[in-house]
């Protein structure tokens, strides 16, 4: 069995978690998988929280989707870093990573239509 975490950076500002959460449950919804958000820092639901309460619940394999427009040091360190952790203190614990949400090809186009109206 496996789940989905979308997992973003986190924010103070509540309105910030809405986007992550709405694609987790469109995610759900189309896919069938239970798919949950995570943040890296400043505001709950936290990754190590969420991998820790489904570790417990018997889930061994997680689909990590960075929700991030680029490679920055999140990306490239710390998300690496956080998932290398979690495995020396679960053991049996898997991680498929997926690219980032700005790797997509399809990036350009979605910027181009937000902006065609404008122009």
């Amino acid at each position: 069995m496996k789940e989905i975490i979308i997992l973003s950076h986190g924010s103070k500002n509540e309105n910030s978690n809405k986007l992550p959460l709405k694609v987790a449950r469109e995610i759900e919804k189309n896919t069938g998988i239970k798919t949950l958000i995570a943040n890296l820092q400043l505001s709950p639901p936290y990754l190590d929280e969420v991998i820790e309460e489904e570790y417990n619940r018997g889930i061994r394999n997680f689909i990590i989707h960075p929700f991030f427009l680029h490679n920055g040091n999140h990306v490239m360190f710390d998300i690496p870093e956080y998932l290398e952790k979690l495995k020396e203190r679960f053991g049996e614990i898997n991680f498929i990573v997926t690219e980032i949400t700005g790797n997509h090809p399809m990036i350009s186009k979605i910027v181009e239509e937000q902006i065609r109206s404008f122009l």
